[in-house]
């Protein structure tokens, strides 16, 4: 907590030129928040812009946000006559930071050893040799022979990552309500898995493992990190963050546009993390998936004007509605979560589990009970949005638990993972008790 309190300094413009950048800067947004939301609104995203400022002594966030006010004047949203009142913004102002916080905090107190965290990450390096595919010295000397190139690199690394999270907030805040929420909630529940994963599998930087001659660019070119824990390479939340800004971003767009806006971003962040020497490339893989995976599930078919998640054809003439896909999606992401992490991690750590056949033929087993279920019965009601969770976390807790060795540490384990197996079969024949029994009633049989 005293290493938090202490990353809390206040910083001061470094200079004329960074004094009139944020002088400047302030001044646009007040200028333009105030024409789209009025003054009260203008005078939060004011305010904000100097505590950003403070905070990382840049100002790339202050003008970040003024690039949102300025797009939002030239490209008004639809509706933004009734724009977001000054008391909802910050709301959404105290609850964003609120989480951040927390998340901060989290990781802050999180303690790793440094031979754990070295450990793991030569197993990443491993994994990724054993692929043909262990690039980062490559990448990196390819990158940053120029110093200008290299500079670029470290500022995106340092200054443009949360520059850009921050103003596609504020944008989507008032350009786009159905969106924004997807944005905002998907950070926020990504935060959750970072963490646990930090927490489980420490993994050590490249520009911190000996003999790989990769050096850490951004410290090289005299700035210096504020890291709350250097063993943290996986997930990168670098990655992450910008994969998702690119889908919400995409998500009006078809075809070729699609694509370009939702790869394009995530494509450079992920260059610009391993020329930095701050990740490998399975790190923004596994970043990628961990804060896209809740994003698909939260992108509910239907609903909005972004079109967020329009239902396929395919689904719709087998009889499957809205709330069946997101029911699919949950089951589909949390159990493929599972059978991706039991194959990486065979592969990482041969032999981590002597149950390993078991655990992977029962999560692919699930998944295509659940997926069946859904199809079979879709016109009757398919499977609840109970038996789906009770299904998912009984898997989590068997797989996990299995891994952590927590049958033999906790004798009550074993009984709760009976227990939500037995819950969820339960559930499961009662859906389909219940639609049989519709099915009857409808056609004047009983069932």
């Amino acid at each position: 907590m005293q290493a938090f309190v202490r990353a809390l300094q206040v910083q001061l413009p470094d200079g004329p030129v960074e004094s009139l950048l944020l002088i400047a800067s302030l001044v646009l947004a007040g200028w333009a928040f105030r024409r789209v939301a009025g003054s009260g609104t203008a005078a939060l995203i004011v305010a904000g812009s100097v505590a950003a400022f403070a905070q990382v002594g840049h100002p790339s966030i202050p003008m970040a946000i003024a690039g949102a006010g300025l797009l939002l004047n030239v490209r008004p949203a639809r509706g933004q006559a009734n724009a977001p009142s000054a008391a909802s913004f910050g709301r959404e102002l105290l609850l964003v930071l609120g989480g951040l916080t927390l998340y901060e905090i989290a990781r802050f107190s999180l303690v790793s050893t440094e031979s754990e965290a070295i450990a793991n990450a030569g197993r990443v390096i491993s994994f990724e040799r054993g692929l043909g595919l262990f690039l980062e010295p490559d990448i990196q000397r390819w990158l940053t022979g120029s110093e200008p190139v290299s500079r670029v690199l470290g500022t995106i690394y340092s200054h443009g990552f949360l520059a850009a999270i921050t103003g596609v907030l504020v944008w989507l805040h008032f350009a786009d309500p159905v969106r924004y929420r997807l944005y905002r909630n998907a950070l926020g529940l990504s935060t959750v898995g970072a963490v646990v994963l930090i927490a489980l599998y420490p993994v050590a930087p490249p520009r911190l493992m000996p003999g790989l001659g990769i050096e850490d660019t951004v410290v090289a070119l005299g700035r210096e990190h504020k890291f709350a824990n250097e063993y943290a390479a996986i997930p990168s939340l670098h990655v992450g963050w910008i994969a998702l800004t690119g889908y919400v971003l995409a998500l009006p767009y078809r075809g070729g546009r699609f694509w370009a806006v939702l790869l394009l971003p995530v494509a450079l962040m992920q260059l610009t993390v391993i020329a930095t020497g701050n990740h490998y490339w399975l790190d923004g893989v596994v970043g990628s998936c961990l804060v896209l995976g809740p994003a698909l599930v939260l992108a509910r078919p239907g609903r909005g004007a972004a079109r967020v998640g329009r239902l396929p054809a395919w689904w719709r003439a087998r009889g499957l509605d809205g709330p069946a896909i997101l029911r699919l999606r949950i089951s589909g992401l949390g159990l493929g979560a599972l059978i991706v992490y039991l194959g990486v991690a065979q592969v990482l750590r041969p032999g981590f589990t002597d149950f390993w056949g078991y655990l992977f033929f029962q999560q692919v087993a699930v998944l295509a009970l659940m997926f069946a279920g859904e199809l079979v019965f879709a016109r009757r009601g398919g499977l609840s949005l109970g038996t789906h969770i009770v299904a998912v976390v009984c898997c989590y807790a068997d797989v996990l638990g299995t891994d952590g060795d927590l049958y033999a540490r906790i004798d009550e384990y074993d009984k709760l993972t009976h227990f939500l197996g037995t819950a969820a079969i339960t559930a499961g024949t009662f859906d389909i008790l219940r639609g049989l029994s519709a099915s009857g009633r409808r056609t004047g049989r009983t069932t």
